[in-house]
């Protein structure tokens, strides 16, 4: 919000409720929505886990994903520092990861969880709170005040895609949950480009954008299977 607060002061102008329905490719290109149309000489896309089929080019080479969350109630101070005494935000190295971190008013929020192709589950404290508890027996008796999902776009390399799509539609996508920090960067790479220094653009650019194995049909069973397999491995250490 706070960013969006700062486009808008510099003059920059967001529309919402105005999902993109089709891209005409030309110079210049033009962006249509089912309520009107946007012309443009540059086109950014940055739709991310949210982006469908809009650009067929990007869609084999990257998969929503979901990742959910719980809030708890506000803790005490003698809780919430037995949970974090340095008070850091926490991500673990197994390969399906939790993260969790307190917030200002002392809840804890964890995090965790992929469902593959992004569905929203029926049930996000089923998921989650057991993994909590996991890591913070001492919460058995606390109450869950907010819970909800959201998506997240992987990519096979686990490395952002940045490039082009003829000569001026550009691209920035899959984090693979990484964005928060990424995405400050891909902002700075896309005004350079487009103001004419593409160096650091290239750079990114330059990482191999792999497809997933069977397309984009298959990539949810495959990285589904690939996953349960080094879950395993986490469960024993290996």
């Amino acid at each position: 919000m706070g960013e969006a607060a700062a486009v808008e002061s510099l003059g920059g102008k967001i529309y919402e409720q105005s999902a993109v329905v089709n891209i005409e490719r030309g110079e210049p290109a033009k962006v249509i929505t089912e309520q009107g149309s946007v012309t443009a000489n540059f086109v950014i896309v940055a739709g991310n886990a949210y982006l469908g089929g809009l650009v067929p080019e990007l869609r084999a080479k990257s998969m929503p994903c979901g990742t959910q969350v719980i809030t708890t109630e506000p803790l005490s101070e003698e809780l919430a520092a037995s949970l974090l005494p340095q008070d850091y935000c926490v991500e673990d190295c197994n390969y399906l990861l939790d993260y969790y971190r307190l917030s200002g008013d002392k809840r804890l929020i964890y995090g965790g969880g992929v469902v593959y192709g992004a569905r929203d589950p029926a049930d996000i404290d089923a998921i989650i709170r057991p993994k909590m508890l996991k890591t913070f027996p001492q919460l058995a008796n606390v109450k869950i005040d907010y819970r909800w999902t959201g998506n997240f776009l992987l990519t096979l390399s686990r490395l952002p895609q940045v490039g082009r799509i003829g000569s001026n539609i550009y691209y920035s996508q899959g984090c693979s949950g990484h964005g928060v920090t990424y995405t400050h960067l891909a902002g700075k790479l896309m005004s350079e480009v487009l103001k004419g220094q593409a160096e650091r653009f290239d750079a990114f650019a330059s990482l191999p954008h792999l497809p997933f194995p069977g397309g984009h049909l298959m990539s949810i069973p495959f990285s589904a299977l690939g996953a349960w397999y080094y879950s395993v491995r986490d469960k024993f250490g290996i």
